[in-house]
């Protein structure tokens, strides 16, 4: 049991240490982006129906820093505003699969050539469900208005945006911050840690359980690279909430026990931008079929690139197993990173709280 416990510690710290420098870097990052891009900047550009709009939406995703609460309101923010349903959809769609912070880990953990796939997927995502939602759902205003009583926030009453799209007043404050490397500092480092804060270290704790449980070539066969492997991926990411960041370690054990990396893509894609609150949040905003016509594209263009992954790019991947054993290998300011990336997590989920006490015991 203590060797086990042992084992368990160490491979889930091996992750840590090495996709540490590139997380924390990925904060710094996000939070410049925080502050740089408005949310009448995001609602100017995505309010148009057509083509364009939807192109966009995808490309503003794709590296929006937004925490998994805010998506939801800000696309609400967009649709209320006079976003198109492809518009909406392409946002909701390409924002929870990736972001800067989980594309620095994406390479840290599983290289170059898998983090450009993973962006570009995530762009397809976009672009391919917004457009044939624009296509076969055409906008009738009066029948089709967004229905926001049923959601599970309110969103802003003022048509004039007072936040920014990362810290939107039902998520992640009440006041409109202000802008500056304090703001910057502020969102990247504690903000938005706070929010991935748990589902990352689980994933690290998960991935390390893996690593320690199962050899590397349990995975073979159709287990590892068929589509039975792509099934199995749907069939554990959809119903769950996996964020882009805490997915990634998870991913990267599944590869080191034998999973291809079509498999592992299919993973990466379709749990953060299916899970069940999204979903609900898609049938609510945008009606049944845009719904039905999201989760299909998705899944197919999911299932397609990682098939078209295993056939051609993923064969020139460098071999895990080799890459596994560099673990040893990690260099001191890999340890120290991994340090303050997990002083940094724990001190975003104990801080608040010591201040909600606070103000408890003050009143």
């Amino acid at each position: 049991m203590v060797q086990f416990i042992t084992n368990l510690f160490h491979n889930s710290w091996e992750l840590t240490a090495e996709m540490a420098p590139y997380l924390l870097f990925g904060f710094a990052v996000a939070g410049l982006l925080h502050v740089l891009i408005r949310a009448d900047f995001v609602q100017r550009h995505l309010g148009k129906p057509g083509l364009s709009a939807v192109i966009k939406g995808s490309l503003v995703g794709v590296p929006m820093p937004l925490c998994s609460c805010s998506v939801i309101p800000i696309a609400a923010s967009l649709r209320k505003s006079g976003a198109s349903r492809g518009a909406t959809a392409s946002f909701l769609s390409s924002t929870p699969q990736t972001g800067v912070d989980s594309i620095f880990a994406t390479y840290a953990l599983l290289g170059g050539i898998f983090t450009a796939v993973r962006v570009l997927v995530a762009f397809a995502c976009g672009i391919t469900a917004g457009y044939l939602i624009e296509i076969f759902c055409k906008e009738t205003p009066k029948a089709d208005s967004p229905n926001f009583s049923d959601l599970n926030f309110s969103p802003e009453k003022d048509d004039k945006p007072t936040s920014t799209p990362a810290t939107d007043a039902s998520c992640c404050g009440k006041k409109s911050p202000q802008r500056g490397w304090r703001e910057a500092i502020r969102y990247g480092f504690i903000t938005l840690p706070a929010d991935l804060a748990l589902a990352l270290i689980f994933g690290l704790i998960l991935a390390g359980l893996i690593t320690t449980l199962l050899p590397q070539d349990l995975l073979t066969g159709s287990l590892s690279s068929g589509f039975m492997a792509f099934f199995m991926a749907t069939l554990i990411s959809l119903p769950l909430y996996v964020c882009a960041t805490g997915s990634i370690p998870m991913a990267y054990a599944l590869m080191a026990a034998g999973l291809s990396p079509g498999a592992a893509l299919v993973f990466l894609i379709t749990g953060p931008a299916t899970n069940t609150a999204t979903i609900v949040t898609v049938w609510k905003m945008l009606g049944r079929i845009p719904t039905i016509i999201y989760l299909l594209s998705l899944l197919a263009i999911s299932w397609l690139a990682g098939a078209l992954f295993n056939m051609t790019v993923a064969q020139h991947m460098i071999d895990l197993e080799g890459a596994h054993g560099e673990h040893a290998h990690l260099s001191y300011w890999q340890h120290l990173a991994g340090i303050l990336l997990v002083g940094i997590l724990l001190a975003s989920l104990i801080v608040p709280k010591l201040k909600q006490g606070k103000s408890c015991c003050s009143e």
